[in-house]
């Protein structure tokens, strides 16, 4: 199992699109962090006693889509390149290869999380410096943000693995991670306080500074973890099945 999971990991470490999407998170992290929340940010916004705290919140927010991307393209990259029967293959057990990916997408995930919520308060309290502005004493609840930020990293690359998974084309897949925010955004018009429960919406509640409606990220989280399970389940299955020749 254990060298399972270091290939696996090796895919993720070997490919440019890795790096690619992480040079622009990055790349956003400076604009919206280091230039807008540092050195665009006036004296009164800086002695807000929350800056970091929903500095963290609102990064995870914006760019887990992006690190969930680098999950999808590990489990599509082999459809498209046709190398999945070397991994099935390679492995005594092909439930073996599902379990690796799902580990090494995870470590990927926590690694990424843990890095935007070290780097998007640095490049604001960098930005600020600049600018000769001191922020206020900062209630930033660090355990309370690190969890709550790695949970909507690491839901938003499970969900993204699991949909690469049932699709298996890269294409379709990548569209639906893409749809699926504005599609929810649409029936949240319909379900009203009821759209708390759609599975993108739940992950990022978890992460949310504000939301319409009322909910807690122990409760968002619970949510995500039910689709998590139920849909990680169809995959592995479907997984299994259609690839067992």
């Amino acid at each position: 199992m254990m060298s399972s999971i270091k290939a696996e990991l090796r895919k993720i470490v070997t490919v440019r699109s890795t790096y690619l999407i992480l040079c622009f998170v990055i790349l956003l992290n400076v604009i919206f962090a280091f230039y807008v929340n540092g050195l665009k940010l006036d004296a009164k916004a800086a002695g807000d006693p929350l800056l970091l705290r929903n500095d963290v919140l609102d990064a995870i927010n914006a760019v887990a889509f992006f690190g969930s991307l680098i999950g999808l393209l590990l489990i599509s990259h082999e459809y498209r390149y046709n190398t999945i029967s070397y991994t099935l293959t390679s492995a005594k057990r092909r439930s073996q290869v599902f379990f690796a990916k799902f580990v090494a997408i995870s470590i990927f995930a926590i690694l990424f999380s843990v890095g935007v919520a070290i780097l998007s308060p640095s490049l604001s309290y960098l930005g600020l410096s600049l600018k000769g502005l001191h922020m206020a004493h900062q209630n930033i609840g660090v355990a309370n943000i690190l969890s709550r930020t790695i949970f909507m990293g690491w839901g938003m690359a499970i969900y993204a693995m699991i949909i690469a998974s049932i699709i298996r084309v890269q294409v379709g897949a990548i569209a639906t991670m893409f749809l699926a925010t504005p599609v929810e955004g649409i029936l949240s018009l319909v379900l009203k306080q009821n759209s708390v429960y759609l599975p993108f919406t739940a992950v990022s509640n978890v992460a949310q500074t504000m939301h319409q409606y009322e909910t807690t990220s122990a409760k968002a989280a619970a949510t995500s973890l039910i689709y998590i399970i139920v849909l990680g389940v169809i995959a592995r299955q479907l997984y299994l099945r259609r690839d067992a020749n």
